[in-house]
């Protein structure tokens, strides 16, 4: 993978300025990145390297996850049960927050309403 970190770090680096001719885009710079740090080069490797067919796109995961949040709340095996929704809060930071926000909801101890 670290192969493929250099070749994609030295892809994506660039001076910033349009120019009549450009150099190819596999000619290394010294130029920081677009808009995309090392850290963020990294993270989107993880998640490449971790992507598996059949995996579900955040609407998917958003669609299920009362059901998985339900599922974590009454201690059964939501990974076990819903292997694609775990999978994919694993790698996606903001639907993981929104899980652990329902859950943490669901977990909640309210007052009986009068």
């Amino acid at each position: 993978m670290k192969s493929l970190l250099a070749k994609l770090t030295s892809i994506f680096k660039h001076t910033g300025k349009e120019t009549a001719v450009s150099s190819p885009p596999c000619t290394p710079s010294t130029e920081p990145l677009a808009g995309l740090s090392e850290e963020n080069l990294k993270r989107l490797m993880h998640m490449l390297e971790h992507t598996h067919e059949g995996m579900f796109s955040c609407a998917e995961t958003f669609n299920l996850l009362d059901e998985y949040a339900e599922l974590a709340a009454s201690n059964a095996d939501a990974a076990a049960l819903m292997p694609h929704v775990q999978r994919h809060l694993e790698l996606c930071p903001g639907c993981r927050q929104e899980y652990e926000i329902l859950l943490c909801i669901l977990q909640s101890e309210f007052p009986p309403v009068a």
